[in-house]
């Protein structure tokens, strides 16, 4: 069982300082005095764990875990918060607050299949339970109505060694079933104060995955897989973006799952002293989820075709100095999106969607008692071309890479 809590809180020191693409300048901050209240990040989980080897002849576990978190944000003028029934427009100060609680568990059991020792099998369960809502902290308007998550999900996997375990075969499939449970509701003023009529949409989806791993030698080997993934889009943002009248939540197309298809081709070696892997992964969906920085600064959901694909590699080697490794990784990213849905990939995915080329450095130390690493990262500059996002730039952003494996989650603003 494991117990944690962190917090984590600004002194209100510092102001933003607005970047500007044309210009070449990037968004930074200054001394100063921030209003509101501070900005804060606090976590508080509980988590437990059962494991057991040797249950029938196979493996049991069973987790869950409790998790809340509050988090608030920096605040501003912004257009988004006005509203001239509280005061003039243009001087209305606000700031958003998120609260969340999530509960999960997860039930799995492997074993090997008697008289075939080859094929190892694997069934479970898990399920997921969030309720999340966005306030705005000083005039105490909710921006994102209270939403229940609801997701369940069986699954099975199957491993077959042939050939002596030269090649492994494995595949699965996970039935996502998933619940929104979202009441009427009033959009902020800046989004025309639309009245929208709550509802319980669910989705149910079969996903499956398949993979094969090659090692005609041992320490060398090559494998190729296939998952299709599925998570839910970014609830807060799009429900907080609505400006339609007459939106019914029950047949909202913008709440509709991202389904995206995931392929990953690679080599890895591990001869004598040296450790190295390559991999090329690349992932597409017919309904994805884009970010798009609104004048102000606020993110809202564009649902619409994307199309990633990924390259890493990393090299570790030993040195003649005993226990000194030297080690080296890149990953270079790309993303590209259908922003009028004519059926040609026409613009790329921003830093707001996906992460800059990395390139990391490391030095590892062992010897008896002792250990030492030093490591450096560094984020390689690039250009985008038709990208989405305004000329202004700002100190916002997030990355996100889509999971090869069977995944979903409860997207967070």
């Amino acid at each position: 069982m494991i117990a944690n809590r962190f917090k984590l809180e600004g002194n209100n020191h510092y102001v933003a300082v607005d970047g500007d693409r044309t210009l070449g300048i990037p968004a930074t901050s200054r001394r100063g005095e921030t209003p509101g209240q501070p900005s804060t990040g606090l976590s508080e989980m509980v988590s437990a764990s059962l494991t057991d080897g040797n249950v029938l002849g196979g493996a049991f576990t069973l987790q869950g875990f409790y998790n809340r978190t509050s988090d608030t944000f920096a605040g501003g003028v912004l257009a988004t918060f006005q509203d001239a029934r509280i005061a003039p427009v243009g001087t209305l100060f606000d700031q958003s607050r998120n609260v969340s609680r999530t509960l999960g568990g997860k039930i799995s059991y492997e074993r090997t299949v008697p008289g075939l020792k080859a094929l190892t099998l694997t069934a479970g369960f898990d399920a997921l339970i969030d309720r999340t809502k966005q306030e705005l902290v000083q005039t105490g308007r909710n921006w994102v109505p209270q939403t229940d998550f609801r997701s369940l999900a069986p699954f099975g996997q199957a491993n077959l060694k042939l050939f002596d375990g030269v090649v492994r075969v494995a595949g699965g499939v996970r039935y996502e079933t998933v619940q929104l449970d979202i009441p009427d509701y009033t959009t902020l003023a800046s989004a025309s104060a639309r009245a929208v009529i709550g509802g319980k949409p669910s989705f149910d989806r079969a996903l499956w995955n398949g993979g094969v791993v090659l090692e005609p030698v041992k320490g060398i080997r090559a494998y190729g897989s296939y998952a299709e993934g599925y998570t839910i889009a970014d609830i807060g943002r799009v429900l907080r973006g609505i400006t339609q009248p007459n939106i019914r939540i029950s047949d909202f197309l913008d709440l509709t799952p991202v389904i995206s298809n995931n392929r990953e081709i690679g080599v890895e070696v591990k001869q004598g002293p040296l450790d190295a892997s390559v991999t090329y992964y690349w992932s597409s969906s017919d309904l994805g989820q884009v970010l798009v920085r609104s004048s102000d600064g606020f993110f809202n959901v564009a649902r619409q075709p994307i199309d990633i694909e990924g390259l890493e590699l990393n090299l570790a080697v030993r040195t003649p100095l005993p226990g000194l490794k030297l080690g080296t990784g890149f990953s270079h990213l790309n993303g590209r999106t259908d922003t009028n849905a004519d059926g040609i990939f026409d613009a790329d995915l921003d830093g707001a969607n996906i992460s800059p080329d990395r390139l990391n450095l490391n030095l590892d130390y062992t010897r008896g008692r002792l250990s030492a690493r030093v490591q450096g990262r560094y984020y390689l500059s690039r250009r985008f071309q038709d990208s989405r996002s305004p000329t202004t730039s700002s100190a916002i952003g997030c990355s996100t890479r889509m999971s090869p494996m069977n995944s979903r989650s409860v997207a967070r603003c």
